[in-house]
């Protein structure tokens, strides 16, 4: 009969964390109530005070329940379906610029609209790039060590993306799924010299697209001359920092802000973050950024002992949630030119929520995975 003795077992068995979850959900609660006490003004002007935040709560609804699904699909099953969400990902993006379905808001078509229904294709493209990306490296991850030919397709494949992203005035999102992309592969192993190569195509294409546009060669010029433009290009930023200095340590408490009725355009959307720091305060900023750091922190924990694939897709889920939170704080601060990026589960709009639900979502998927090792001496 055998029997052992010295045996050390480590377990990650395929348990939810339900911590990580919490944050999750404390975070779209505090994002939703700032929204609401935000875009009041906004809301007032547009139809009503709660036209905002009740569209928004129901969308938070589904994009939490999204969420659930995302969270609990079989990976395999996920995998399974990789090829045909890719396909009606790239087809999605053309659809704002190629057919009437195409709405323009802002200056940008980024939109697809059926009666009431929109939504922003290039948002639900984020999350499917990166399993596509950490798919196809997985099942080529020794020739892409040896050499960056490997990788072609998929940077083909992610570069007709961002292209067709840029086509639909986004530029902002046009560069972040480049940046993502090259994270993986840099993470994925593959060689420096293709990395470099990849980078300096990535610079001169963000260059040649900023001086494509007047529009945003001015922002550069506003940015690089702030104090000359703080009535016209840099007029949101200058507002958001007055939000922000007036908010201070503890901040105003909720409802009280007041340059939100009307000093802020835009506050509902890419700008909420100014209004719930002039309320909140510094000590809410820092509860805010506590909480991501949780959750990414958590996240990165899980996924150290799982597979390649879960990894690879668990760290470019995370670079794209943290992009899009600091490049959003970067603009509202004034530390990088104005653009168009959504502060995830704060600002307005069905798109992004559902992006950032769904992206939480397969990140808390993939943190379930097991790794199960046992060391010592078995003997009879």
């Amino acid at each position: 009969m055998k029997k052992e003795s010295g045996a050390e077992y480590s377990l990650a068995s395929r348990w939810t964390d339900w911590q990580m979850i919490s944050a999750i959900l404390v975070v779209s609660l505090i994002g939703l109530s700032a929204l609401w006490s935000g875009s009041i003004g906004f809301a007032i002007r547009n139809g009503g005070p709660y036209s905002i935040i009740g569209k928004q709560a129901a969308l938070y609804a589904l994009s939490l329940a999204c969420m659930g699904i995302a969270a609990i699909v079989p990976l395999g099953l996920l995998r399974a379906l990789l090829p045909v969400a890719v396909l009606l990902g790239i087809v999605g993006l053309a659809l704002p610029i190629a057919t009437p379905l195409g709405l323009t808001i802002n200056g940008g078509r980024r939109w697809i609209g059926i009666g009431s229904f929109t939504l922003q294709p290039s948002e639900l493209w984020k999350p499917i790039m990166v399993l596509y990306l950490a798919s196809f490296l997985e099942k080529r991850k020794e020739r892409v060590v040896e050499s960056g030919v490997a990788t072609l397709p998929a940077v083909i494949v992610v570069a007709i993306s961002a292209v067709l992203i840029f086509l639909q005035q986004d530029f902002s999102t046009s560069i972040m799924v480049l940046v993502i992309a090259l994270a993986m592969l840099f993470l994925a192993g593959t060689p420096l010299v293709f990395i470099g190569s990849l980078s300096l195509f990535l610079i001169l294409y963000g260059v040649l697209m900023i001086f494509s546009s007047q529009y945003r060669v001015q922002r550069l010029v506003g940015f690089l001359m702030p104090d000359q433009h703080a009535h016209t290009v840099n007029y949101q930023m200058y507002s958001a920092l007055r939000a922000i200095r007036a908010g201070g340590l503890w901040g105003k408490g909720v409802g009280l802000g007041s340059l939100k009725i009307s000093s802020i355009p835009e506050v509902q959307s890419d700008f909420i973050f100014a209004a719930f720091v002039e309320e909140a305060g510094l000590v809410g900023v820092v509860v805010v950024v506590a909480l991501w750091a949780f959750i990414l922190v958590r996240a990165g924990a899980r996924l150290s002992g799982a597979d390649y694939f879960s990894k690879l897709a668990g760290f470019g889920l995370m670079t794209l949630l943290s992009l899009q939170i600091l490049l959003n704080l970067a603009v509202v601060t004034g530390i990088m030119p104005t653009t168009g990026l959504a502060l995830p589960f704060f600002s307005s709009g069905g798109s992004a929520a559902l992006m950032s639900a769904i992206s939480c979502g397969i990140l808390i998927n993939l943190s379930r995975g097991c790794e199960c090792t046992v060391k010592g001496a078995a003997h009879d």
